[in-house]
């Protein structure tokens, strides 16, 4: 893919990211995806899906309230604000407003986040430049000590 049809996908998926930091970090892969990528699982495909890796216990369904209850057993409780907290990690779950969970992201050492775009790329981002996007917005900021 040619840098300009990266910039007109980033404009159409991302609006808010020619105004942020946002950089492809990897190659493109089908090998996990955005919930795997948060819990440093680049192995796996992680969906609320039975043909996927799934904890056992969890509903197999995509509300906020079971990612929650998805990421509490691995320490992530919800707390109130997305900026960086030394020796904790944070997560944002983002939604579409329909009360699903539509991505995930988590914070990287230096304040800015990381997320992987489906079966494509990698990439380090703030949460604004991917937020009004194909995502929606952050509704839950979580964090575990680390």
């Amino acid at each position: 893919m040619g840098q300009d049809e990266r910039n007109y996908l980033r404009h159409r998926l991302f609006p808010n990211s020619f105004e942020e930091p946002f950089e492809i970090t990897s190659p493109e892969t089908a090998a996990y995806n955005c919930i795997a990528w948060a819990m440093h699982d680049s192995e796996r495909w992680w969906e609320a899906d039975e043909n996927y890796f799934w904890k056992d216990g969890v509903a197999l369904d995509n509300t906020i309230s079971t990612f929650i209850q998805l990421f509490e057993p691995l320490g992530f409780a919800v707390c109130s604000a997305a900026e960086l907290e030394q020796s904790h990690e944070k997560i944002a779950l983002f939604s579409n407003g329909d009360g699903g969970c539509s991505h995930v992201a988590r914070q990287l050492e230096n304040g800015l986040w990381t997320s992987k775009l489906g079966v494509s790329y990698d990439v380090m981002h703030t949460l604004d430049g991917m937020e009004d996007g194909i995502y929606g917005k952050v509704v839950v900021v979580m964090k575990k000590a680390v």
